[in-house]
């Protein structure tokens, strides 16, 4: 009879017994339960007869029943042994004596059950069965040498099932890091690594790379790729010979050939068949390939490289040259990569310090942190010759990353100075350059070498001059024999002469100077300097005398130098005629046209921006789009030619440049419109998420003025005059807007290690918003199901560490055939969705690939619970089968296309990257989305930060909106450019909070608005952005969004507005431009506590200003609106004051407005009427008082305030200036049902709910 466990039965057991038990559950029998009454003698007696037992079977089907006679007595008798039974453990000890255990008795099964699995004839659910057994009996293995041997037999046993073969390998390897001792752990790697080949007979398979790559020293990894290579070569014979004995020059002439021809992968097979020994020989042959390799950028082979020589000094320097050679390609991540494969010692410390450098030069700055304090960690462990060797590439890499301390620390170490004159040379000039003098100075006899001495003695003499002590500069300059480092403190002589006054012992020390380029720099330096006296005659005369220097040297390249530092310094002192006359004297075209725009860009600067643009466009340097964005940039610090720079801006070519171009644009037109002198901002976004309420705690309640009495009223609507305004906007401002891409690219960490994986798409938590039904019937990860030819998709995992896009496909293996993530040179493919967990991170740099693509084709996307990185790359949308980003309209906004999403918890960093073509319209699917949620995960965890990020300086193109967000906070947007986006540019929605939206130019929207924020998205900033030719407004608040200030932008030539607000109260216009738009300026729908202040609304086709009142209830098609998730209150009021209101169709239009304000605007050139609407009675009573005295208009029907309305900018006093005119505590309603009254005329009338 079956007997069943209890929760009681399983406690009985102690670990010891665990493992053994395990044997009898996974045949469901209780441990607890199967002792008879067979004594523990008599239980020995049946294991060692069924041992006996399995040497007379003659089938594998007699052997498995045998075996497992002996594994359910050996798992009785470890539950009696752990009962107390002393007899039992001398019976288990004595057992183990003679080799019979339960991990080798399993391992006898296994072995039976892997010969069964040959049966071709056998039962299909029988063969499944088997599978599902020799997984239980591979778990119950508890020494991992056994469970490695087990895994990486069975994956041979059923390598004709590829991706399971695979997935058996992949647990091998990680079970293979549970051993202690490196031998077995090479004995077991190698063993994963040879039926790798055999399950998946290629080169570059990852999982023989991955296994090949945990094998350790060298000569372990060289063998072992020996060994593959002739197992992968098989029966190919070089003449009449196996491969295995063939000569070294039948291989060599092969390898030739395959090279010739462009086999890179044949040609490294080949060479890697050389024999391990023949170590010479090996590493020529290895050597050869490589080159061609790195010429054609074959990155899928470096791992095998890397991998590949048995000499351990051989195998560094092979490492060495990839690893320069990815420098020179500014590709560090690679080049990082290949140090993974060297041994801890002085070569990987000097490759961590050099890399440190040049990705501190790249301003990498974490990375660089990072890399050195390995670099540092690997000097610690070093003695003797090998520390003296690391030392000395330690202080260059200090000294590069300017930790002069460190640097100092690591030279007090140093015993043997010889070979540490360069370190120690360039550490004392910098501490020289850093004013250092003390430090500096203390190096210098430990300098051995002439050459390092004179360098840091040029330091050390230009910082004497600096600090007046021109005596010892001089005597230093007197030291130096070599003519460039003399030069350079003799010039710094001169400077200090000529701003003392010296002008004559100035000008004899610059014209005695050897070196041409510091002699003209001390000229110049001289000319600057007495160009300050007014001395300008004798400023044109030392500037003649380097013109002339210049003109008789003999080397060109030196001579056009010197003409362009000429052209610089005349164009800066703005004498353009001259600079211009020298530029034909430049040679190189290149450099001459560069002297061209220098020209045009610091005329423009000067103020002839007319002159400056029409030169430049004279000169060859026009085609120069590098050179045109300088003299565009000079451009638009001209306001009358902010709009020339912008379109011309618009047509470059170089995505990157056109963004860095714009921003400059828009941060010369914030310059223009900035009256209150915020500039740049200050702090954080989270810094100010208590600031308004402190700003209104802070308050003063004072009892306003009266106002007058009514000066006219027709009825309806009064005027009266009011000397009651708002309080200063000063003390308010918005946060730091100089983030630029070098900002997030200073936060990229280097890829670590962690734990990356395949499951279903059905498993994961975060992908529960795309298992659900969209408009078409499908969901979002329907279309990846599709692509795999399965009901749920593969998606990949990363659960843990920081791994790039383009290291997945070195580590993931393939599926069904197709990679999940491939590498081919310079392009990264991703065919599956990928989730980032919430302790991962996922890195796309430029610094590994130029362009990632996302393949709509296998229905690719991101999601991202953890930190994302971008970084100065690409990332699109691809369909496989056109071959081009898949691109999106009005039309096809349904179709599936990529995406990237951050749920809660996430972190998203993006700069100075190119995305394109991503998004559709599906929820949370629509291009770059921050989202709380998705609600699985929010409905299991009480406390989830919402998402946040800085995306900066980057160029989003026809995405289905270039930017979204639901419940995201803190989040800066600064100094993107979102072009040709198909339904938004920018839509920032539900509940987000503390968005800084800045510095970015949106044009060319499709469908809808260029900039616009919506429903509950409060505290937020819109600073200084361009939007121009959007087809609906550039600007826009909309659906309940408080609290925002809307500060120095240009919305120019949209479709609509200049700026909308719907339904959007308590909101600040300040300094902003609104030019030339199909609509209104400024357009206000039940919208109260708006201020309109200090701006310039100028030609727009409708009103300047129009405010109004309207039913969404009667609003059709795309303006039909849920009232129930979006209500409102029919009300409006405004404050308009400081405005500049020119050649618009009519100045101020009110309709059903509760109240306006208007104070101090300025009226010019109105062709039309300047009052319109409600207020048109009134328009002679304004002109009158304009200018001297500020009236206020409002209704005879005053409405009651919203109650439950919380506006912090009213309650800091920026407004509600004029209440006590507006509303009426004592009423209620909002007068839209008072007949007679202008809100009911509105509200009932044709209205517009547009």
């Amino acid at each position: 009879m079956r007997m069943t466990c209890t929760k009681r039965d399983l406690a009985k057991l102690t670990a010891s017994a665990l493992a053994a038990a395990a044997l009898l559950w996974a045949t469901g029998v209780c441990p607890a339960l199967a002792q008879t009454s067979d004594s523990v003698q008599q239980i020995v007696e049946k294991i060692r007869q069924s041992v006996l037992d399995v040497d007379k079977s003659r089938t594998p089907t007699e052997r498995i029943k045998a075996y497992d006679r002996a594994r359910d007595q050996l798992a009785t008798l470890a539950v009696t042994a752990d009962g107390g039974d002393e007899s039992a453990r001398t019976s288990i000890a004595d057992l183990e004596a003679d080799g019979i255990t339960p991990d080798v008795v399993t391992t006898g099964t296994l072995s039976a059950t892997f010969a069964s699995l040959t049966d071709k004839g056998a039962d299909p659910d029988a063969r499944v069965a088997t599978r599902l057994r020799i997984d239980d009996l591979i778990d119950a293995l508890s020494a991992p040498e056994l469970k490695v041997s087990a895994l990486a037999d069975y994956a041979q046993q059923i390598a004709s099932d590829h991706d399971a073969a695979l997935t058996l390998l992949e647990r091998a390897i990680d079970v293979s890091a549970q051993l202690a001792s490196a031998d077995e752990k090479n004995a077991a790697l190698n063993n994963i690594a040879q039926v790798g080949a055999y399950v998946e007979p290629k080169l570059t398979s990852n999982i023989i790379n991955r296994a090949v790559g945990g094998m350790w020293p060298a000569r372990m990894r060289g063998f072992a790729r020996y060994d593959i290579a002739l197992r992968l070569l098989g029966d190919k014979k070089l003449g009449k010979k196996d491969i295995k004995d063939a000569k070294f020059e039948d291989i060599s002439a092969t390898v030739k050939t395959e090279l010739k021809a462009k086999r890179l992968e044949q040609a490294l097979l080949l060479a890697l068949a050389v024999d391990p020994e023949s170590s010479e020989h090996r590493a020529d042959m290895v050597n050869e390939v490589l080159s061609a390799a790195l010429k054609a950028n074959a990155v899928n082979l470096f791992p095998v490289f890397a991998t590949s020589l048995a000499d351990r000094s051989d195998q560094e320097d092979l490492i060495v040259r990839i690893v320069k050679d990815r420098v020179d390609a500014d590709r560090l991540i690679d080049a990082m990569a290949m140090t993974n494969a060297m041994e801890r010692g002085p070569g990987l410390a000097e490759i961590d310090f050099t890399l440190a450098s040049e990705l501190s030069d790249r301003g990498l700055a974490k990375m660089a942190t990072q890399q050195y304090d390995r670099g540092t960690e690997i000097v610690k462990t070093l003695s003797g010759d090998a520390k003296e060797a690391a030392l000395i590439a330690a202080i260059g890499g200090a000294t590069d990353l300017k930790r002069f301390d460190d640097a100092q620390a690591f030279a007090d170490q140093l015993t043997d100075m010889q070979g540490a004159s360069n370190a120690l040379g360039n550490l004392a000039k910098a501490f020289a350059d850093s004013d250092d003098l003390k430090k500096a100075e203390a190096l210098l006899p430990k300098i051995t070498t002439l050459k390092d001495r004179e360098q840091a003695l040029s330091g050390i003499g230009r910082a004497k001059a600096r600090e007046g002590d021109l005596d010892a500069a001089t005597k230093i300059a007197d030291e130096i024999a070599n003519d460039e480092d003399k030069g350079r403190v003799q010039s710094e002589i001169v400077r200090v002469l000529a701003r003392n006054g010296k002008i004559d012992d100035a000008m004899g020390l610059a014209t005695s100077i050897k070196e041409p380029e510091y002699r003209v720099e001390a000229l110049l330096r001289l000319a600057k300097e007495i160009s300050g006296t007014d001395d300008a005659e004798k400023a044109q005369h030392v500037v003649s005398q380097a013109i002339a220097y210049a003109g008789g040297v003999d080397k060109a390249e030196k001579r056009d130098d010197l003409f362009f530092d000429i052209i610089d310094y005349l164009s800066k002192s703005n004498q353009i005629e001259l600079a211009k006359k020298l530029v034909s004297k430049i040679s190189d075209e290149k450099l001459k046209a560069k002297a061209a725009g220098r020209i045009a860009s610091r005329a423009a600067l000067s103020g002839d921006t007319k002159n400056a643009i029409a030169y430049f466009e004279s000169q060859p340097a026009a085609r120069d789009e590098m050179l045109k964005a300088e003299v565009m940039i000079a451009a638009a610090n001209d306001p009358a030619y902010v709009e020339t720079a912008i379109f011309a801006t618009r047509d470059f070519h170089d995505p990157m440049l056109r963004v860095r171009t714009f921003r400059a644009i828009a941060q010369a037109q914030l310059r223009h419109l900035d009256r209150l002198g915020w500039g740049m901002g200050k702090g954080d976004p989270s810094e100010y998420k208590d600031w308004l309420k402190k700003a209104a705690l802070a308050a003063v309640d004072e009892d306003p003025a009266q106002p007058s009495t009514a000066v006219f009223s027709d009825g309806r609507m009064s005027l009266r005059t009011t000397s009651v305004m708002s309080a200063s906007l000063t003390k308010y401002g918005y946060p730091d807007i100089s983030k630029t891409a070098a900002t997030t690219r200073s936060m990229v960490p280097l890829p670590t290690p962690g734990r990356i994986s395949i499951t279903l798409g059905n498993l994961s938590p975060y992908e529960s918003k795309f298992m659900e039904d969209l408009a078409a019937g499908f969901t979002g990860l329907s279309h990846a199901a599709r692509a795999q030819g399965l009901l749920y998709p593969r998606i990949i995992v990363i659960q843990s560490g920081v791994y790039t896009l383009g290291s997945l496909a070195m580590q993931l293996d393939s599926m069904a055939g197709e990679p999940l993530v491939e590498r081919d040179g310079d392009i990264v493919t991703l065919r599956a969705p990928l989730l980032v967990g919430e302790k991962a991170g996922l890195i796309l740099s430029g610094q590994e690939a130029s362009t990632y693509r996302l393949s709509a084709t296998a229905g690719a996307f991101l999601a991202v619970g953890g930190r994302l990185y971008i970084q100065d790359t690409k990332v699109t949308s691809w369909d496989e089968a056109l071959l081009k980003p898949r691109n999106s309209s009005k039309d096809t906004r349904g179709i599936f296309r990529p995406f990237i999403v951050g749920w809660s918890n996430s972190e998203m960093y993006i700069g100075g990257s190119v995305l394109d073509s991503l998004g559709y319209a599906a929820s949370k699917s629509f291009g770059l989305t921050f989202s709380a949620g998705p609600k699985t995960i929010a409905k299991a965890r009480e406390q989830l930060r919402n998402p946040t990020g800085i995306v900066v300086e980057n160029y989003f193109h026809n995405f289905e909106y270039g930017f979204y967000s639901y419940e995201a906070d803190d989040i800066s947007l600064i100094g993107n450019e979102y072009a040709n986006n198909v339904l938004y540019g920018v839509d920032p929605h539900d509940r987000s909070q503390r968005l800084l939206i800045a510095l970015n130019t949106a044009h060319d929207t499709m469908v809808k608005h260029g900039i616009i924020i919506s429903r509950g998205v409060d505290a937020s900033w819109q600073i200084g952005n361009v939007v121009f030719h959007n087809k609906g407004s550039g600007l826009m608040l909309d659906r309940d969004s408080v609290d925002n200030l809307v500060y120095g932008n240009l919305s120019f030539k949209n479709d609509q507005d200049g700026l909308t607000f719907f339904e959007s109260s308590c909101n600040l216009a300040v300094a902003n431009a609104f030019v030339e738009n199909g609509r209104s300026g400024v357009r206000m729908r039940n919208s109260w506590d708006i201020g309109v202040h200090d701006n310039a609304i100028v030609r727009n086709k409708l009103e300047a200003i129009s405010g109004y009142i309207s039913d969404l209830s009667l609003a059709e098609d795309e303006h039909k609106r849920d009232l129930v998730m979006d209500p409102y209150v029919p009300l409006t009021t405004f404050t308009a004051s400081d405005n500049l209101i020119s050649a618009n169709g009519k100045g101020i239009k009110a309709a059903g407005v509760s109240g306006l304000t208007l104070a101090q605007n300025e009226f010019r050139n109105q062709e039309g009427r300047l009052l319109d609407g409600d207020t048109r009675p009134f328009e002679g009573h304004v002109l009158r008082f304009n200018g001297h005295q500020d009236v206020a208009i409002a209704s005879t029907c005053r409405p009651q305030r919203p109650e439950n309305y919380e506006c912090a900018f009213r309650k800091a006093g920026f407004l509600g200036e004029n209440d006590a005119l507006f509303f009426d505590s004592k009423t209620s309603g909002n007068c839209t049902d008072a007949r007679g009254s202008v809100q009911f005329e509105s509200f009932h009338g044709k209205g517009d709910s547009s």
